[in-house]
């Protein structure tokens, strides 16, 4: 076997989100008082912002742990109205709650910046003719990702994407996984999957039978190793990687 593909997740790797931020609720607060602003302004009568907020908080990580367990789709839609509905706000239009949504996604992503040496190393891995993946766990519409793509000039390297909300498959399943090499055309075993956190990018990446970089990109990436699950390298910086899968071809080789 040869190494055919690359597939990379999206936040923490390519695209930077968090930036300073050191908690999730601290980094999702601007979108959602951006959803909160846009619903004020056309109308709709709601709490204080802080009462959602508390809300909020208390459910979005319930809901994302058990769409990364496979049990339910997770899209920003639905956890705004959901929450919504725990305050008593119940009446929402469907076309309000999708604007709402595509504020909420403005506010965090024009706060995005790339990830240093990624444009260069996926023009790099095109040129050595690996196939190139994209694979993002997030309840934000693929839509909405795409255009930070666009803005950073990293849009036009993948041959294969998928965002998780929208394709209601979530890592560390192997599913997405599986889905993405067929995209490709690869067998999962000669594909590298490159990803900043160990217990969804790694832990997936090795039970779809995939080798996996972890990239160390920030201080939240936490230990290497989850449940026993070593990636096959780490990496700092993403100019790392090329030396990386010398070593990584030679065991899909053997």
């Amino acid at each position: 076997m040869t190494l055919n593909a690359i597939i990379f997740d999206l936040g923490g790797t390519l695209i930077d989100y968090a930036n300073e931020f050191s908690s999730w609720p601290e980094l999702e607060t601007p979108g959602l008082t951006a959803a909160y602003a846009h619903l004020s302004q056309n109308g709709l009568a709601l709490p204080d912002l802080e009462r959602w907020r508390r809300v909020y908080f208390a459910h979005l990580p319930q809901r994302w742990e058990g769409a990364t367990r496979g049990e339910r789709n997770l899209r920003l839609v639905d956890v705004l109205k959901e929450s919504l509905a725990q305050v008593g706000v119940t009446a929402v239009p469907a076309d309000q709650l999708a604007q709402a949504a595509g504020a909420y996604e403005n506010a965090i992503c024009q706060t995005s910046c790339p990830l240093p040496g990624g444009k260069k190393l996926l023009a790099q891995l095109n040129a050595d003719g690996l196939k190139i993946g994209l694979l993002s766990n997030t309840m934000f519409t693929g839509a909405a990702h795409m255009a930070d793509l666009r803005r950073f000039g990293l849009d036009g390297y993948f041959d294969a994407m998928l965002f998780s909300a929208d394709a209601d498959k979530w890592k560390p399943q192997p599913e997405p996984y599986l889905h993405v090499a067929a995209e490709l055309g690869v067998e999962p075993e000669t594909a590298v999957f490159v990803g900043d956190s160990p217990a969804h990018d790694i832990v997936g990446a090795r039970r779809a039978g995939m080798r996996a970089v972890h990239f160390r990109s920030h201080q939240r990436a936490g230990a290497a190793a989850v449940d026993g699950v070593r990636p096959d390298a780490v990496i700092y910086r993403l100019d790392e990687l090329a030396s990386v899968l010398q070593d990584i071809r030679f065991l899909i080789q053997s």
